[in-house]
């Protein structure tokens, strides 16, 4: 550890004053802006070529062949000008939809905001994979009947990253805290036959961590066999699942069954063990079991859900809960409403509303609202700092007039949020969007007499950002932004700078600079850290994707009489395949 530098809050003033000037580059006028660098490639077709090929697809399209029309919508979103092809582009996940083929989809849509962040059809697109997500978020067939017809699917990702951080204390030790490679895998299997519609799905992966603390390991999230009665529209699944529905929070080892008893809605029943890491082998020590009703339409796209569900934990009641969800979706709204109430704590433990809405051609607004237990509420949160005892030693101890549930609720803490963001375009190419968050936590438990319980924290953040094309080149997107948050227990403010460069052949690059400053409450010890870096994004096709990111971060912790400073660069490198 060293003296502080004189210059170090000179350094701060100038990299804040370089930041805040930026916004002056987005005013400039398209004659003076540079020239696109040599290695942009041009569009490979003229505007007439993309005109006869857009409207031949849309002939398919119009005839109900999605296969051939989303073909051609996929070559025209390789080969065209930057605007015509993020619309192809998009009518391809389009296409996509309308095959069935959600999870495909899924993917084309998060390449088009890779590809086309800060454009017109941000918003637009970004609704159309939130409906889509909902959707899909358990991936299980509708009360409506299968198709009787033999047919066989098998498509999913694979993805192999590297993560490496080297970190350097100044005059002082070097370590590796970081420095493992991933293999994970998604894999969907979809097939008709016999009258039957059967589907499975396989994902997880295994992490080897060669860092100087690290711990290799594998993970399952999901294994799951099911099968659908074509006729009936009766279905059964067998295995794994990740779930956050239906009252079920975690990993279900165990069976799903649901039957449609009418068109629009349809019964479940789900049950089996419940473990909360994808690294947790199946176990009978948590059992849950839910029963719930949901009612969808397909237009107007509306769905609800509600249910009943028990959660045990060594033969003690940690959860029985009532709940549902809501959810709505249009071309210009969605709205998402879930609710759960403890019926054993008397108390609700999540209420959540998200809202987002278009207005006129381009305005988005999105507001989201959350009254939630941290940890959710559980009888098992009486054990949250008691290291060395069960639940029955818990139960043992307990007082005349206390139950389990009584000493779970003190150790439970309570969060309140809200947020709202404004999406705004102030011109061709050029869009602001404005963000408020609110976050309050409640004061927590004395777990432990040692230690003084932390008071409640509350902070707000105030958020700007602008993202424009074409500001320094032609092919070009610069993101620049700056947020503030002011807490109880700290200050603190972000400035950061993106500048991305789309070249020929799915190749982008973009350059990073972000500046954090944190001032704690009374007290002289602020922090401060820089860190650019660049990354590579380089589409082989439209199914293989390389990427690579790097940079180097300087981070400076002032005491009252020494500095505390560290420098460390990081390394990212990952190949994703889609089939």
């Amino acid at each position: 550890m060293t003296s502080q530098p004189a210059g170090g809050n000179c350094a701060r003033t100038t990299l804040a004053a370089l930041l805040c000037c930026l916004p002056m580059a987005l005013l400039l006028p398209a004659a003076a802006r540079a020239q696109a660098p040599a290695a942009a490639a041009e569009a490979a077709w003229d505007s007439e070529r993309v005109d006869s090929e857009m409207k031949r697809a849309a002939q398919l399209y119009s005839a109900r062949d999605f296969a051939g029309a989303s073909q051609i919508y996929w070559e025209v979103s390789q080969n065209a000008p930057a605007d015509q092809a993020a619309w192809a582009l998009e009518l391809y996940a389009v296409c996509q939809e309308k095959q069935g083929q959600r999870e495909q989809a899924v993917a084309t849509y998060d390449l088009w905001l890779q590809r086309y962040a800060g454009s017109e059809g941000e918003v637009r697109v970004q609704q159309r994979r939130t409906a889509l997500v909902t959707a899909t978020a358990a991936p299980r067939a509708s009360g409506r009947r299968a198709e009787n017809r033999d047919e066989r699917q098998l498509y999913g990702s694979a993805s192999l990253m590297y993560r490496g951080l080297r970190r350097e204390i100044e005059d002082g030790e070097s370590d590796t805290p970081m420095s493992s490679l991933s293999g994970d895998a998604d894999v969907y299997l979809r097939a008709s036959t016999g009258g039957f519609l059967w589907r499975g799905r396989a994902s997880g992966g295994y992490l080897a961590d060669g860092a100087d603390d690290g711990d290799s390991q594998g993970r399952v999230r999901n294994l799951y066999v099911g099968v659908q009665h074509a006729d009936s529209g009766a279905e059964l699944v067998l295995g794994r699942q990740r779930t956050s529905d239906n009252g079920i929070y975690g990993y279900l080892d165990g069976v799903e069954i649901s039957y449609p008893v009418l068109d629009n809605l349809t019964l479940r029943l789900l049950g089996g063990g419940l473990v909360g890491s994808s690294q947790d082998a199946p176990s009978s020590d948590h059992k849950v079991y839910s029963l719930a009703a949901e009612y969808e339409l397909v237009d107007p796209r509306i769905k609800f859900t509600v249910y009943g569900m028990e959660q045990t934990f060594e033969g003690v009641t940690e959860r029985r809960a009532l709940g549902g969800e809501f959810s709505w979706f249009n071309e210009r709204s969605y709205y998402l409403l879930i609710a759960d109430y403890d019926i054993e704590f008397q108390e609700a433990n999540n209420l959540m509303f998200n809202g987002n809405w278009t207005f006129g051609t381009a305005t988005n607004v999105a507001l989201s609202l959350g009254y939630q237990r941290s940890p959710f509420l559980s009888a098992s949160n009486a054990l949250i700092g008691q290291y060395e005892l069960d639940l029955d030693q818990v139960l043992e101890r307990l007082g005349p007039n206390q139950d389990i549930y009584d000493a779970a609720l003190e150790r439970t803490a309570l969060s309140r949020y809200a947020s709202l963001v404004i999406n705004q375009p102030l011109g061709e190419g050029l869009r602001m969007i404005g963000e408020i968050f609110h976050y309050e936590l409640s004061e927590l438990p004395q777990y432990d007499p040692a230690f003084e319980a932390p008071d409640s924290d509350a902070n707000t953040t105030y958020g700007l950002q602008f993202i424009n094309e074409k500001t320094l080149f032609d092919n070009d997107v610069l993101s620049i932004g700056a947020r503030y948050t002011v807490g109880d227990f700290a200050d603190s403010s972000v400035l950061y700078l993106d500048e991305k460069l789309r070249f020929g052949n799915g190749v982008d690059l973009t350059l990073r600079l972000t500046a954090a400053q944190r001032s704690p409450e009374g007290g002289d010890r602020d922090s401060f850290n820089i860190r650019p870096g660049l990354r590579l994004d380089w589409y082989l096709s439209r199914d293989l994707l390389l990427d690579f990111e790097a940079g180097y971060e300087y981070m400076q912790q002032d005491f009252e009489v020494m500095d505390f400073k560290v420098h460390q660069g990081y390394v990212l490198m990952g190949v994703h395949q889609r089939f």
